[in-house]
């Protein structure tokens, strides 16, 4: 592989056409200016939504944000966002659903423990933690409304869950033959959704199923035909049924027929009990 080297235009060229990397400044290369995109205006129905959704975002709930100072040794101060401190900690008491300042001061030190600490600041010689991380959790456990600090200890390994399994998504993603991340972000996935199930049920808002059954009276008539005119007992008939399979009746001397005599029981003893052996 070949490796490119870019000149300052007003480097002078050497005649041997060997390049000293001593006098060549690699870092000064010229910077292509990215020409800016046409983008069209936004839809009507944009313009319309607009404002509907914009009323609907203010209504929310403000989240307790958070801006950090340094403090040197890779360390920082909490401070407020806006210049009452008393209010903002009066809205992180509230997200956390707590009046104790050692419970807020313990859930502040762990969602700060789950956010990475990846900007260098230059001027304080420091790394620094990523402010918008640590606002997002904290909104995401404003938004659940913990009412106690169960209930905000449980927002808070929701916030912990949804970081792992975002994390171990994005390297599954990354490293398609990694299967053992990919299974670890599926089980994370359900470990978020049984602590919603968990939270809903804490709060009484769990989803009952409820199961309708439906009862129908059926009217059934059920019509006996008889042969004959007599022994109708007053039941509905029709008319005799004819059946006629195609075949010829057998000849017989009466013309009306000969019944059956049927067996009976009369003048006969009961069984006797079998022999036992």
């Amino acid at each position: 592989m070949t490796r490119r080297t870019t000149i300052r235009p007003n480097a002078p060229i050497p005649q041997n056409g060997k390049i000293d990397p001593a006098k060549v400044d690699v870092a000064a290369r010229p910077k292509r200016r990215r020409k800016a995109r046409n983008r069209p205006e936004p839809a009507p129905e944009l313009r319309k939504w607009e404002a509907e959704i914009e009323a609907s975002m203010f209504k929310r709930p403000y989240p307790p944000n958070i801006m950090l100072e340094p403090a040197g040794f890779d360390e920082e101060h909490w401070t407020s966002p806006h210049s009452d401190e008393n209010l903002w900690t009066l809205q992180l008491a509230a997200a956390f659903g707590t009046r104790s300042l050692a419970a807020l001061t313990t859930f502040m030190d762990q969602l700060e423990a789950l956010c990475g600490r990846n900007i260098w600041d230059e001027e304080a010689g420091q790394w620094r933690l990523d402010e918008n991380e640590f606002s997002a959790a904290l909104a995401m456990v404003n938004s659940i409304k913990p009412r106690n600090e169960m209930e905000a200890a449980l927002a808070a390994q929701m916030v912990a869950v949804h970081l792992m399994t975002m994390k171990a998504s994005a390297r599954a993603l990354k490293y398609d033959d990694d299967t053992k991340t990919a299974a670890v972000a599926g089980k994370l996935a359900r470990t978020f959704v049984m602590q919603l199930e968990a939270l809903h049920a804490i709060k009484g808002k769990r989803r009952t199923t409820r199961q309708t059954i439906k009862v129908l009276k059926e009217l059934h008539q059920h019509v006996h035909y008889h042969r004959g005119e007599d022994g109708n007992a007053g039941q509905p008939h029709g008319p005799p049924a004819q059946l006629n399979d195609g075949r010829a009746a057998l000849p017989s001397p009466q013309s009306g027929g000969e019944a059956l005599s049927l067996s009976s029981n009369e003048g006969k003893g009961a069984m006797p009990h079998p022999r036992r052996r």
